[in-house]
């Protein structure tokens, strides 16, 4: 089955809150302009050094989202739009959401169609389209970051004790792209990197970037005791466990969390999906047994212009994938590309303009 629709586009302004990325940049609006025609709302790209006059002489027009909604066939945002904004059922909503629920109360049919980018992590055949792992590495980098802020300290990561210096001790949990790239960061700024993952092949991915390998065993209770007497000697720690369909794995428990040095600072990457740490509070900060915790799910956000200019990057290629040059969308759910893009449970369908 095929669908076929002339493009009218809508590019939205983030709704989650400290969110700043924008999902596509003027340069970007620019080349995709040639094929859809764009209008955008007011403010979108500001938290990313994108000022409005700049989409207009891109080619986009401007829009309030009322109007947008009526006169627009798919609508583009970096996270999930707030779910007061109401789409209508022959929407196609195209943004990062594996963790996005459907609207409630809707049978798949009329719902809008949601093109999940984040399903394409590791697939092959779209120039830039992994797009989630680009943003997942800026994650991890920022992440360090923070870390680093929270600690007082900048580059080198560096603690001055008295006539000597020693690198702080970092141990990252997890061996995605923003685990990885959180041991190459804190790496460059001189800590002692460590790491630990639960999946298959992942020891050679974290010693290749200087890291020692903490070990792994697939047995939980008996991971956090492994775990337990490295970890106490950290000032700094990552988690990214996250499995697929599953809530994450509590890798730190109160009782681990109690025995870690004052002063540590704890970064829970898989926050917005529960948590790898059981005192995790979702997008806070919190102190607890001289330590902090942080549970931010917008840490790209504060590398906002570099993260949105990867994600418009990846988006313009995939659109460029399913729009061609005569501006005709086209959605074959024999395409395996547009098959990992859709959830199972709301298939790609004809949708009557």
């Amino acid at each position: 089955m095929s669908n076929l629709i002339r493009v009218r586009a809508g590019l939205l302004r983030e709704t989650h809150p400290g969110e700043r990325r924008v999902a596509l940049t003027p340069d970007d609006v620019r080349r995709l302009s040639q094929r859809m025609s764009i209008r955008f709302e007011r403010g979108c790209g500001v938290g990313a050094g994108h000022a409005d006059d700049a989409y207009i002489v891109a080619g986009a027009e401007p829009a309030e989202f009322t109007d947008m909604v009526s006169s627009s066939d798919i609508f583009v945002s970096v996270r999930k739009p707030a779910a007061t904004r109401i789409f209508p059922a022959t929407a196609v909503l195209i943004f990062l959401g594996s963790n996005a629920a459907p609207v409630a109360g809707l049978p798949a049919g009329q719902r809008p169609l949601h093109l999940d980018i984040a399903r394409l992590s590791g697939m092959q055949g779209i120039k830039g389209a992994d797009i989630s792992s680009r943003q997942a590495a800026i994650t991890g980098h920022a992440a360090v970051l923070e870390a680093a802020r929270q600690f007082g300290i900048s580059h080198p990561m560096l603690m001055v004790d008295q006539s000597f210096v020693r690198p702080v001790k970092m141990a990252a949990l997890g061996s995605d792209a923003a685990s990885l790239q959180a041991l190459a960061t804190a790496r460059r700024l001189g800590a002692l990197t460590h790491g630990f993952s639960l999946a298959k092949n992942s020891q050679e991915k974290i010693e290749r970037l200087g890291a020692k390998f903490l070990g792994m065993s697939s047995e939980l209770a008996r991971l956090r005791q492994e775990l337990s007497v490295p970890l106490s000697k950290m000032q700094l720690i990552t988690t990214n466990v996250v499995i697929p369909g599953q809530t994450p794995p509590v890798l730190l428990d109160e009782d681990m969390l109690s025995q870690l040095s004052p002063g540590t600072v704890v970064v829970d990457l898989a926050a917005e999906s529960g948590g790898n740490c059981a005192l995790t509070r979702t997008d806070e900060t919190i102190n607890v047994f001289g330590i902090r915790i942080i549970g931010s799910t917008i840490l790209a956000s504060d590398e906002a212009a570099e993260a949105s200019r990867h994600f418009s990057d990846g988006l313009r290629n995939l659109l460029e994938y399913l729009i061609d040059e005569h501006g005709v969308l086209r959605l074959d759910s024999g395409d395996p590309v547009v098959a990992a893009l859709t959830d199972k449970a709301n298939p790609v369908r004809r949708i009557v303009l």
